[in-house]
């Protein structure tokens, strides 16, 4: 056999050799590289395994309906972490639910047992004379609503309700019978309930009094004037928020759908539909917080007793001159004395037997 021959054997029987042991030891690596994927896809079943509801919870779940726990304690939990002084609102009465639908101004009711006087109370900071002349549900109306006086809180003793007096027995056009003591006597419990709390008060006096300036009385012109401008104010104030409504929604389909092409700018403005505004859109809250806002005519009284600013009586002192005066100008004895501490409830209306003659009623409430 030739050399050459025996080289090119050679070579057959080495590289053969070689690939005997190498290809077993490449399918090993080969194998090894995959084993890692498998685990870990192992493990991320485990996981998800892990994470399954047991069968029993599964079956609680179901039984649970579309309503999920979950979302539910999230919500809850949120909302008191976002605003925790509502977490112990309290909740209106059932029988103020549906009135406040129809307005959110509703405070409370008043009303006296055997008398015309029954009726819901409405309490607007903003403008505390809007519903002299316009019904609970915002419609004008002569006789008006019964309100109350601002300013109007917890700490100020006093709530001062305003109502007309009417010749058909509406409003506090009853109220002047209690300038007759056996009247009086009779119709002793007057019953104020607020939005969360029904209460009763009883009689302490009834007097005659007035307003002593006449620059201290609102003209019905002056009274017109302000309602078209609250009215203005507020549809303003609702066409701009149609406006931001428009655009924001624009601008979120534009981001839904970015190659949908821009609405083009119209030459002429569309006609809109006429705005109509509810009694929430007029805004009538407002918040005093602790000011005193009548504190200047206070001090100048002068004896006058214009007991009409006297709706805060916070201070121990304004508290004991209201209890005095109103004792001192009181028709007749009831029994009933002011202390500091005492819950009073004043109620108002025109009588006539001076110029700007008015009425009042004082009464407390009982512990």
């Amino acid at each position: 056999m030739k050399k050459s021959h025996l080289i090119i054997i050679a070579c057959v029987l080495y590289f053969a050799t070689g690939a005997f042991f190498l290809v077993p030891h490449l399918i090993k690596q080969g194998g090894e590289a995959e084993n890692p994927g498998r685990e870990l896809g192992a493990k991320e079943q485990a996981v998800e395994e892990a994470e399954k509801p047991e069968a029993e919870d599964i079956s609680e779940a179901e039984e649970a309906g579309d309503e999920a726990e979950a979302p539910e304690v999230l919500e809850e939990g949120f909302q008191a972490a976002l605003k925790p002084e509502e977490a112990d609102e309290p909740e209106p009465l059932e029988k103020y639910r549906e009135l406040l639908e129809v307005n959110p101004y509703v405070s409370g009711w008043l009303a006296i047992d055997q008398t015309p006087i029954d009726a819901p109370v409405v309490y607007t900071p903003g403008s505390q004379n809007y519903f002299l002349h316009h019904s609970i549900d915002g419609t004008p109306m002569e006789s008006g609503t019964l309100f109350i006086a601002v300013p109007w809180r917890e700490d100020c003793h006093n709530t001062l309700i305003y109502g007309h007096n009417m010749k058909s027995g509406s409003g506090f056009g009853s109220l002047l019978n209690y300038a007759d003591p056996s009247y009086g006597m009779g119709h002793s419990v007057i019953r104020f309930d607020t939005l969360y709390e029904e209460q009763e008060y009883d009689l302490v006096a009834a007097f005659y009094s007035q307003i002593y300036a006449e620059e201290e009385l609102e003209s019905d012109e002056d009274r017109a004037e302000k309602d078209e401008l609250i009215v203005a104010e507020s549809r303003a104030r609702k066409e701009e928020e149609i406006k931001q409504q428009q655009e924001q929604q624009q601008a979120e389909q534009q981001l839904s759908d970015p190659e949908q092409e821009e609405t083009p700018v119209q030459e002429e403005t569309p006609v809109q539909e006429e705005i109509v505004l509810t009694l929430r859109d007029l805004d009538l809250f407002y918040d005093f917080g602790n000011l005193d806002i009548y504190r200047q005519q206070k001090d100048e009284d002068n004896g006058r007793f214009r007991y009409y600013y006297y709706t805060d009586l916070s201070d121990p002192e304004d508290f004991a001159y209201y209890a005095s005066k109103v004792k001192e100008n009181a028709l007749y004895e009831t029994g009933q004395d002011i202390t500091w501490g005492d819950e009073l409830l004043t109620l108002s209306t025109c009588s006539y037997q001076v110029a700007n003659g008015r009425f009042v009623v004082v009464a407390k409430k009982r512990k």
